[in-house]
């Protein structure tokens, strides 16, 4: 006998529904929210907190350092990034049409030119980039593995990858702690089905974590993974991946 949802689905239908719902299904409003809900923290907090890790943020102020920002969204993570560090070059790629439309909009009113095209990792020229960021988007990826590789291959020889993600716990427990409860509710509503609307996916959803993200990394290629020491960033963490 199937497994019926509270709704009378079967657990194979409900999984079929999921699998159908990308973030495009749910339109303007969601797209938008996503990008305002994270707009403060690019805006006031990232600046602050890649200045205060000391060789990522000579990395970043090399006179003509090339950075890509994947997975790019409304554009403010790559907004930030040229504002901080203007002697760089600074590229946002989205595979979302709309997300690239909104973003430029954003940076022109911003009174900033920012390179915005759309694209996925892959589309990433290799040997090209000092530092290849991934703000808040990889738990989304339906193969974050091949992502992870592309961006591996688009560095220069001393370059970096850096992925910023939800801080999930470490482990599952049982009963969650409010931030877990907030990560799950986020991943039933918009992250698992959007990944899981691509075939095949990982499907990883917003609770990725750190032993994943390290596994995802040492797949791509990268040899080992730290988390960097940057502290009270809403409920994210960032990690860098060593080539």
């Amino acid at each position: 006998m199937s497994t019926q949802t509270t709704a009378g689905a079967s657990a194979e239908e409900f999984a079929e529904r999921l699998m159908g719902a990308a973030i495009a299904a749910f339109g303007t409003d969601m797209r938008e929210a996503q990008a305002e809900m994270n707009r403060p923290w690019f805006e006031h907090a990232l600046p602050g907190a890649l200045a205060g890790v000391p060789d990522l943020d000579a990395v970043l102020r090399r006179p003509g350092a090339r950075l890509a920002d994947v997975g790019c969204g409304g554009g403010w993570s790559t907004i930030a990034l040229a504002r901080s560090y203007p002697e760089a070059v600074v590229e946002g790629v989205d595979i979302d049409g709309p997300s690239i439309e909104l973003a430029r909009r954003n940076a022109e009113a911003a009174g900033l030119d920012v390179a915005f095209r759309e694209g996925d990792a892959e589309s990433l020229q290799e040997n090209r980039y000092d530092a290849v960021f991934a703000f808040e988007c990889l738990h989304d990826l339906p193969r974050p593995v091949g992502v992870l590789a592309a961006a591996r291959r688009a560095l220069r020889p001393g370059g970096t990858a850096i992925v910023m993600d939800e801080a999930a716990a470490d482990s599952f427990t049982a009963p969650a702690d409010e931030t877990e409860r907030l990560l799950y509710g986020f991943s039933l509503l918009i992250c698992l089905p959007d990944g899981l609307s691509h075939r095949p996916s990982a499907g990883t959803g917003t609770v990725m974590r750190p032993a994943t993200l390290r596994r995802y990394a040492l797949e791509a290629g990268f040899r080992d993974v730290e988390v960097l020491p940057i502290r009270d960033f809403g409920f994210w963490r960032f990690y860098r991946l060593l080539p």
